[in-house]
């Protein structure tokens, strides 16, 4: 029986281990979005349908909010809609990640294959996300 719990204790450690390593991999991945760079939404990122299959914290705040983020200063809309080649662009708006954070939010790199300018919004309200957009 003993050699049955320490068998047991040691593969708990290593699940334990295992756990946290990838936890850690995740977390150095997520490079923020500084204030002044240009976000690009697709649609009618204004409206309350464009957000209505997005998932929410326990608090209603958006996460995982898909948008494009400027690599550059002085890149235009449609030179970083370009950018993403997995699929046609149709109408989108443009914000600005200073927007975001002064209303307490994270924008977030997260490259895709095919879309490099890939970012995340998360942390606004549904109000505070369509009244950013122009």
């Amino acid at each position: 029986m003993q050699r049955f719990i320490e068998h047991h204790k040691c593969l708990s450690v290593a699940a334990l281990f295992v756990a946290l390593a990838a936890g850690g991999v995740s977390s150095a991945q997520a490079v923020e979005v500084g204030k002044g760079v240009m976000l690009v939404r697709g649609g009618a990122a204004n409206t309350d349908a464009n957000y209505a299959k997005e998932d929410q914290d326990i608090n209603g705040r958006l996460q995982g909010v898909s948008v494009l983020c400027a690599s550059a200063g002085n890149q235009t809309a449609a030179a970083l809609v370009a950018t993403d080649t997995t699929r046609v662009w149709g109408p989108y708006m443009t914000g600005n990640s200073t927007t975001v954070i002064n209303y307490g939010g994270h924008v977030v790199k997260d490259p895709l294959p095919g879309n490099p300018n890939h970012c995340l919004i998360n942390g606004l309200s549904l109000g505070q996300i369509k009244g950013m957009w122009r």
